[in-house]
């Protein structure tokens, strides 16, 4: 009776003991827990957010349809992945608190006016920003930014950026208005 009471406990040991050793990974029931938000963005995507962002805060700057919200064109983020867009967008919250993709709300009265033929016509208390990149290398880009607020409501401002100390460095080129 005695070697069968310590042959059962050496039993119940040795599976305890291996089953507080067992090096399978314990997950949480709710595997989104563990799952980053978002994706590793590279230090040259990174470095293309800093410009784009900072080029279409300068247009901004110099003129827009007010703060009720912003609306980026996010097709033109070239070389950007969808969570440095999605970094572009909160960046850019420093200057309205809604901040969209033109995409998700392009056909929201409320935001955008239309005329009878259902051509945009201007923004409601908002500005629509977007960007293009005519040159770019790691140190140096000309790019235009817009802020467009509507048909007779726009600026258009070309930069020289030049990346300097780990900031892009802006240089008003042109500037276009409408």
């Amino acid at each position: 009776m005695k070697k069968i009471i310590l042959a059962l406990f050496i039993c119940i040991v040795t599976s305890f003991v291996i089953g507080c050793t067992s090096t399978k990974p314990i997950t949480p029931q709710n595997p989104t827990e563990t799952k980053n938000d978002t994706q590793e963005i590279s230090s040259e995507e990174r470095k293309k957010i800093n410009l784009y962002v900072s080029a279409m805060k300068a247009a901004f700057k110099e003129e827009n349809g007010g703060t009720g919200f912003i609306a980026v064109k996010l097709d033109k983020l070239e070389g950007l992945s969808d969570d440095a867009k999605n970094k572009v967008l909160k960046d850019l919250s420093v200057l309205s608190s809604n901040v969209y993709a033109f995409e998700e709300v392009k056909n929201d009265n409320a935001k955008f006016k239309y005329d009878d033929q259902g051509n945009l016509q201007r923004t409601i208390d908002g500005t629509l920003l977007s960007i293009s990149v005519e040159e770019y290398n790691h140190k140096e880009a000309i790019i235009v930014a817009t802020s467009w607020f509507g048909n007779l409501g726009a600026v258009f401002p070309e930069y020289k950026a030049t990346y300097k100390d780990d900031t892009w460095h802006l240089e008003l080129l042109t500037m276009g208005i409408s």
